[in-house]
Order: structure tokens, then sequence, then C-alpha cells
């Protein structure tokens, strides 16, 4: 081998010395190693927005800490400010700082407080606050006053001037206007005391239309009473009831929601059905041209629904994606914002994407939001931090 071979093999020996050894037959080299982004938190401030409570020309919010926050008409002391002067800004509603539900009428407002009494402030002519002092003309309140008779109440609900409330036994009480029988008596057009409902138990959730009631029960089953003239009760008999009846065809239900004159349920396998009024497709694509139907009929379209939600003649469901749609009037915007003609298909409402809450009143929408604010649209749009 001369002599210049020898240094080229050299050079090459120097150079393989430096190289890593490679991997053996049987073992691949490792992958290259990702990056995971981390998921940007969302900080929710101590007075998030928890609840959110709408009917007709007030509304209210309920905050983490317990305090409860109206706006809107006052006419009667609704907002809860101790004033009777319009409030277009949120005002704290006085005297509430353990609030664990709010809720709204048409003129009044109620809240459960931690220890499960109730209390209620605004109109009281139909004896809708509960305090044994209503049922005469000019009767109001500009404070909350305690609803007497009830005690370990778990959930409220309030129609146009009337008020239903469960306690923790399962039992329901109602007082104010019954009129319609929605307080359970077809004897007294108002009643300024809570009042049990007979023939009920094992509720676990009430939900007051304008002058009905529905509850559902714990074994899935919704029995409804009240004003029935456009099919609200859900069972095909007609005339108002005193006396809860049994919603036909409804065995599995998880939620209830009662709009104006009419109701939804919330099926456990996620589909959504209705009854009642239909004079703006409140009720859904398979409704369309019926002015009513007394009996459910399923809202085709909507699966893995997680909540839902009635309000003057429409009706929003929340899906398992965090998507919020919703059906019905929207002569102003209470459907997604935009105003249009009335929606028997369920249409998007983007404002509402992941709500934790919602509530729907006359012509508006309201929905808490999971970064603790709440939005409002329709009627009445409100941004609230």
């Amino acid at each position: 081998m001369d002599s210049k071979a020898r240094v080229l093999l050299v050079g090459v020996a120097l150079l393989c010395v430096a190289c890593p050894p490679s991997p053996p037959p049987d073992k691949p080299p490792p992958p290259p190693a990702v990056t995971v982004p981390k998921p940007t938190a969302v900080t929710v401030p101590p007075d998030a927005v928890v609840g959110v409570a709408t009917f007709h020309e007030h509304h209210c919010i309920r905050r983490q800490v317990g305090s409860v926050s109206c706006w809107g008409k006052n006419t009667y002391g609704q907002v809860g400010n101790g004033t009777r002067e319009l409030s277009p800004e949120l005002v704290a509603a006085a005297g509430i700082d353990a609030a664990l539900q709010v809720a709204t009428g048409r003129d009044f407002s109620c809240a459960v407080v931690q220890g499960g009494t109730v209390v209620c402030w605004g109109n009281n002519e139909d004896g809708q606050l509960g305090d044994g002092a209503g049922v005469k003309p000019g009767a109001l309140s500009l404070a909350p006053v305690q609803v007497e008779k009830l005690s370990n109440v778990r959930h409220i609900s309030l129609g146009e001037y009337h008020a239903c409330a469960v306690d923790g036994g399962g039992q329901v009480s109602c007082w104010g206007n019954g009129a319609d029988g929605q307080i359970g008596s077809a004897e007294e057009r108002a009643f300024g005391r809570a009042r049990r409902i007979e023939g009920l138990g094992d509720v676990a959730q009430v939900a007051s239309g304008a002058s009905h009631v529905c509850a559902q029960r714990s074994n899935g089953t919704v029995k409804c009473w009240g004003r029935n003239t456009e099919g609200q009760l859900g069972k095909d008999v007609s005339g108002s009831r005193p006396k809860p009846v049994r919603v036909s065809g409804v065995s599995d239900a998880v939620q209830i929601a009662s709009g104006h004159k009419h109701s939804c349920a919330l099926h456990e396998d996620g589909r959504v059905s209705c009854w009642g009024d239909n004079s703006a497709k409140q009720l859904g694509p398979e409704a369309t041209d019926d002015p009513l139907r007394r009996t459910p009929v399923t809202v085709p379209g909507l699966s893995d629904v997680e909540a839902i939600a009635a309000g003057g003649r429409h009706s929003c469901a929340r899906l398992a994606s965090g998507a919020v749609r919703c059906w019905g009037d929207n002569t102003r915007g209470q459907l997604n914002g935009t105003e249009g003609a009335a929606q028997a298909e369920p249409v998007e409402a983007s404002l509402a994407k992941g709500a934790t809450a919602l509530s729907l009143g006359a012509a508006q929408s309201c929905a808490a939001l999971p970064n603790g604010t709440a939005v409002c649209w329709g009627a009445t749009p409100m941004s609230i931090r």
C-alpha cells in the first residue's frame, strides 16, 4: 500500500470515530420531541355571573358570591334598589348577599337564600310576594320580604303573577294569582301565602308559564296544571285545571321549561319535545302548521341536548358541544340577535356559545357565560361583567 492510500484510510478512521454509534437493527431511533401547547386558562373572577333571570321588562343576575343585581322597568320596585325609577343600568338588589337562585316574574322578583328561605320584592297586588300582606290594590314592597310558611326550598319558578317552590322533600307550594288554577285552587283568584299543591310529590323541578305550571318528578314523568286554552298542560283535555294532570308520553324527563303559553321537556336521551301554543313556531318544525299542540311533539334536528329554556314565544337548547340553538318568535332578534321572521328550525345563537345558564323572557334571551360574564340579546340587549 502506498503512502497516499495510508493517509486516506487514516482520515476515514478519524471521521468514523467522531460519528455517533448506529442504533441496533431491532431498536428504531426515538421519535422527535413534540411540544404540546398549554391550554389557555379562563380566569373566572370571584364575582362571576352564575345565574340569569328574565321574564318581561326587568332582568336579574346572581353572582358567585351570592349577591343579586337587576335592571330594567321598576314601576313596583321589582329591581330591588329601594326606588320605583327605571334602571337601565345594573343595580344591586338591597339586602341580598347569600342567594342560591334568583327568578323574575312580570313585575316582581324572588330569590332562594342560604338556609332555604325565599324572599321576594316588587308588585304584591295578587299576593305574589307571599308575605300575607298583598292581594289588594297598590300593594308592593321596595325591599325583599320573606315568603311565609316556606322552608328548606331548593328551587323556585315565577310566572306572570304567581310563584311556585319545591322543598327538600319534593313537595310543591305556590302563591299569588290563581285565576286559572295555577296555585292549585279553583275557588280563589289570588292567595297571599304559599299553599301546598295536593296530589303531587317527589318533584325535582317546577317551571312556571304565564298562568300554568309544570312539575318534573324524579321518576321522569311530568305533571302540569293551570291555564289550558292553548294546550299548555300537555294532555288532550280542554279547560283549565287546578289539579295536576300528567303530560302524555313523557316518562324520561330530566328537565322542563315553560314559556308564556308553552312548555318543553328534555328527555334522558338528549331529545327535546314541546307542547302548547305554537303561534310563533316555538314548538319546532314538526308542528309548523298547527296553532297549538295539546300533546308533546319532538323537535327534530336536536340531539345531545344538555339544557333547555322557554320564553314568551321562543325556545332554546344548549347542546353538549356548547352550542345554543333557538327557535320560534324572532321579531326582536331573540333567537340570535338579528331581527327576522319566526323560525321553526333551530338556529344557532352564537352569543350564547358555552352558556352555563339560560333564561328567556317575553322578547329577549340571556345567558351566563363560562368566563363569568353574561349577555342578553333581543328586545333588551345587555353585556354584563
